[in-house]
């Protein structure tokens, strides 16, 4: 009778640990599975995220490529502005007259002595001759504006002057004037403005004679419309 119970207990006990290691096991295997499906979930959320890096990365470098192709046309065709004007400007040089590439456009320095006689409103035949030619030059480039700014030196106007008051009214009369036969040379109004600087832009900030002669200039500028340029060009 002892021996039945004492088997009885055992095989109990035997029972209740393998029903308890069965727990144990189920416990540790459902810890397991959690565990490795939140290890799948971040990486497959790891992988997303690389791969949005890797777009994002793409992306960048295409803008970034097309922004360079940009500005290398940009400079392309700034360079070739400049070139033609410089060739068809060539013998004006030695009179001071200089062209320039700068903020994105072409600066075409034409000096008061290559233009106009001292305190003259109008174009001498010298300067004539090469607003001729620098209007050949520019007037196919139907994309571009042109901005004619006149430009004097800080001496005040006389007092008895009856053609202009003041050096604002100098500054206009020579612009005016220069987009006028730039226009008669074939230049489309539409493209010029001409505008009147004074002696409030001045290159040289000494009151020296040098220094107010290469004040005194009127400034041919040339500013490409970029945009209708590329898009011409993308669509050709």
């Amino acid at each position: 009778m002892i021996k039945t119970r004492f088997a009885s207990s055992a095989l109990a006990l035997v029972l209740g640990v393998s029903v308890l290691g069965s727990c144990v096991s189920s416990k540790k295997y459902k810890e397991l599975e959690a565990s490795k499906n939140a290890l799948e979930q971040e990486k497959a959320a790891a992988q997303r995220s690389l791969e949005q890096a890797n777009a994002d990365l793409r992306d960048r470098d295409a803008k970034l490529a097309q922004y360079q192709q940009q500005i290398a046309q940009k400079e392309r065709i700034l360079n070739e502005l400049k070139a033609s004007v410089n060739s068809a400007l060539a013998g004006f040089q030695e009179q001071g007259l200089t062209v320039n590439i700068k903020d994105g456009k072409v600066y075409v320095t034409m000096p008061e002595k290559l233009l106009f006689a001292t305190g003259s409103t109008k174009v001498n035949p010298i300067g004539q001759s090469a607003l001729g030619k620098l209007a050949n030059a520019i007037k196919s480039q139907r994309d571009t504006e042109i901005m004619v700014e006149g430009h004097t030196d800080d001496v005040a106007v006389a007092a008895d002057n009856v053609t202009y008051k003041d050096n604002w009214d100098l500054s206009v009369l020579r612009a005016t004037e220069v987009t006028r036969l730039l226009i008669n040379n074939g230049v489309p109004p539409q493209m010029v403005v001409p505008a009147g600087r004074g002696q409030f832009t001045p290159v040289a900030m000494t009151r020296t004679p040098e220094a107010r002669q290469s004040n005194r200039r009127t400034e041919i500028i040339l500013a490409p419309n970029f945009e209708k340029i590329l898009q011409l060009l993308q669509n050709n």
